[in-house]
C-alpha cells in the first residue's frame, strides 16, 4: 500500500515509487523543434513512444477522455512540432497530458522537464486566495512585494493568466487546480510558451499592501537557486506566518491541548512515520476527561506513504471524540495523495466532520506513477503514468473531493494578519 506523492516544485520528489531518472538534454532536443528535420522526427518518435508506453503502463489510460480524441490531439501536436518554439512545445505536451485527467481522478500524471532542462523561475512565492493572487514571500530585491496582489503579468490580467494555465494542470478534481497552478505560474518557460511574457525579466502589475499600484520587473533565477531558497514544497505551501501554527511543518506531527475550547489539536503536515510513543501519548491525551473534541489538521499536507498513517487512524478511532461526533478534520487544496487517503478513511470509518477548503486530492484516484522520458522532445520531458487505482471510498462514490461541512475560504486578509478562521470554526462548531 505504498503511495507516491507528487512534488512538482522539486521536479518530482517521489516517496513510494522512486525518483525519476536524471537526464541531460540531448543535442537534438536543445535546438528549436524547427531547427532540423532530424530533430523534429526524433521528437515525433518520442510522442509515438509516449502513446505506446501510456497504453502499456496505465490500466485505464483513457478513463477521462475517449482514446480517439486524445490520439487526435497527440497527432495534431506531432504535426505542428516544426512550427513551435521549445517552450511552446513544452506547454503543448503539458496540456496534452493534462487532458487525461480533465474529468478528474488522475492528478499525479504530470509532464515536466527532466532534471537539468528546467527553465528559470521568478524569485517569488505566490498563492491563490479568495481575493486574488498574492505574493507570500520573496528575496531581495523584491522583499517589498510580500503582501502585494498580482494584478497582471505583462499585458495580461491575472484572470487571463490563470485561465491560460488551467488546462496544463492534471487533477483529481477541481480543487487540485489552485493547489498546483502556482507551480506553473512561476516558471518563465511556461509563461513564454503561453505567450504571456518575452525573454528576460517579467513585468508585473501589483497592488501594494498600502493600496498603491506598482509595475515591478522581476528577474528570473535558475531553477536550482529558487529550489535552494523555496524548498521542495515551496511552490505549493504557504510560508510560515506568526499566529498560524499549522504552517510550522518542520516536524510532520504535533499535538497540543487548547484549554479554552477543551480541544486536542493534532497537526499532521506530511504522511510520514510518527514515533509510536508520540501516537500513544496523543491517544492518551485524547481520552482525557477534559477533551471534548479533537481537531486533526491536514492542511498543507501533500501526502507521503500510506503505510504511515494507520497507527494514527487507529488511535483516533479509539478516542471519545470519534464516538460522539466531535472529531473534526481541517483540509485545504494542498491536502493531496496519501493525505487525501487518510482524510477519506477518517470520513468513512470515523464519521469525521470536515472544515476548511475541499482537499486537492480525491477519494478514489489513480497514482503510483511510472516515468516515461522523452529525451528528444524540444525540451526534454518526463511524463508520469499512473499504475494503480486507490479506492478509499465506495466504488460508486461520484465525488472528486470532500466538500467540508463548514466551508472556510483561504483569504489573504486572514493569512497576512495571522488569523486562522478555519481552526476557529472547528473549535466552535456545535453538534451536527
Amino acid at each position: 500500500m505504498r503511495h507516491a506523492v507528487i512534488v512538482v516544485v522539486a521536479l518530482l520528489l517521489v516517496a513510494g515509487c522512486g525518483a525519476p531518472a536524471r537526464s541531460v538534454p540531448s543535442q537534438a532536443a536543445t535546438a528549436s523543434a524547427s531547427g532540423s528535420s532530424a530533430a523534429v522526427e526524433a521528437a515525433r518518435s518520442d510522442l509515438g513512444r509516449l502513446l505506446r508506453e501510456l497504453e502499456a503502463i496505465h490500466p485505464e489510460p483513457f478513463h477521462g477522455i475517449p482514446r480517439g480524441q486524445w490520439v487526435s490531439e497527440l497527432e495534431a501536436l506531432s504535426d505542428r512540432l516544426d512550427q513551435l518554439s521549445p517552450e511552446q512545445a513544452e506547454v503543448a505536451l503539458m496540456r496534452l497530458v493534462a487532458l487525461l485527467s480533465r474529468e478528474g481522478r488522475d492528478g499525479h500524471q504530470f509532464a515536466l522537464p527532466v532534471d537539468g532542462a528546467q527553465g528559470p523561475v521568478l524569485l517569488l512565492r505566490i498563492y491563490e486566495f479568495a481575493e486574488g493572487v498574492f505574493v507570500t514571500d520573496a528575496l531581495a530585491p523584491y522583499r517589498d512585494l510580500v503582501g502585494a496582489q498580482v494584478l497582471a503579468i505583462g499585458d495580461h490580467p491575472m484572470a487571463e493568466v490563470l485561465a491560460a494555465l488551467e488546462p496544463l494542470v492534471p487533477r483529481d478534481g477541481p480543487a487540485t487546480v489552485p493547489g498546483f497552478r502556482p507551480a506553473f505560474l512561476l516558471r518563465t518557460d511556461v509563461l513564454r510558451g503561453l505567450d504571456l511574457i518575452g525573454e528576460g525579466a517579467a513585468s508585473l502589475t501589483v497592488r501594494m499592501p498600502d493600496g498603491s499600484e506598482a509595475s515591478p520587473s522581476v528577474e528570473p533565477v535558475a531553477w536550482e537557486q529558487w529550489l535552494a531558497w523555496g524548498g521542495d514544497f515551496g511552490m505549493l505551501r504557504l510560508p510560515w506566518r506568526e499566529g498560524l501554527d499549522y504552517l510550522d511543518v518542520d516536524e510532520p506531527f504535533a499535538f497540543a491541548y487548547l484549554p479554552a475550547a477543551r480541544a486536542l489539536y493534532v497537526r499532521y503536515s506530511a504522511v510520514q512515520r510518527v514515533d509510536p510513543g508520540a501516537v500513544a501519548a496523543m491517544a492518551e491525551r485524547a481520552a482525557a476527561d477534559d477533551v471534548e473534541r479533537v481537531v486533526v489538521d491536514l492542511r498543507q499536507n501533500p501526502g507521503g506513504d500510506n503505510h504511515n498513517y494507520p497507527p494514527l487512524l487507529d488511535a483516533l478511532a479509539a478516542s471519545p471524540a470519534a464516538a460522539n461526533g466531535r472529531l473534526f478534520v481541517l483540509t485545504d487544496r494542498v491536502t493531496f495523495s496519501a493525505a487525501a487517503n487518510f482524510a477519506t478513511e477518517l470520513e468513512g470509518d470515523l464519521r469525521a466532520r470536515f472544515v476548511g477548503e475541499p482537499m486537492g486530492g480525491g477519494l478514489n484516484f489513480w497514482d503510483d506513477v511510472d516515468w516515461v522520458e522523452l529525451p528528444d522532445y524540444p525540451v526534454p520531458m518526463q511524463v508520469g503514468v499512473s499504475t494503480r487505482y486507490w479506492q478509499m471510498a465506495e466504488p460508486d462514490d461520484p465525488r472528486l473531493t470532500i466538500e467540508p461541512e463548514i466551508a472556510v475560504e483561504a483569504r489573504a486578509a486572514d493569512y497576512f494578519a495571522g488569523r486562522d478562521p478555519a481552526l476557529d470554526a472547528a473549535l466552535s462548531a456545535g453538534d451536527s
